[in-house]
């Protein structure tokens, strides 16, 4: 835990906590690791009848819009080559290669479907 540690003095004394709770790190630490749940926010567990209505009011919602895309665009990276001089003393100039980093993907499937590629 050193290098969590601040050798100075706080001047705070929890100035805002923006809807969260005012505790010591010794504090905040021990209720993580023994994870006690706020009696006010009681927690549940959603059934997979939920998630299926969820997922298929979101395609209802997909479909009723005229101008939905069928397909996400898949996500591009350019990556810039500077000059550069090759093995047998070839000079290769700049230029950019672009790589995908994520594949296109269909809209109206499964989110939490793994790609079958």
């Amino acid at each position: 835990m050193a290098g969590c540690m601040n050798p100075y003095a706080s001047k705070f004394a929890c100035p805002d906590p923006d809807n969260g709770k005012c505790v010591s790190m010794e504090d905040a630490y021990t209720e993580s690791m023994e994870s006690r749940l706020d009696p006010a926010r009681p927690q549940r567990r959603a059934d997979s009848s939920e998630y299926q209505d969820a997922l298929l009011g979101r395609i209802a919602g997909l479909l009723r819009e005229p101008e939905t895309p069928v397909v996400v665009p898949p996500k591009v990276m350019r990556v810039l080559m500077l000059p550069y001089e090759g093995e047998g003393n070839e000079l290769f100039m700049l230029r950019y290669a672009y790589i995908f980093t994520e594949p296109p993907r269909w809209v109206l499937s499964d989110p939490l479907q793994k790609s079958q590629r």
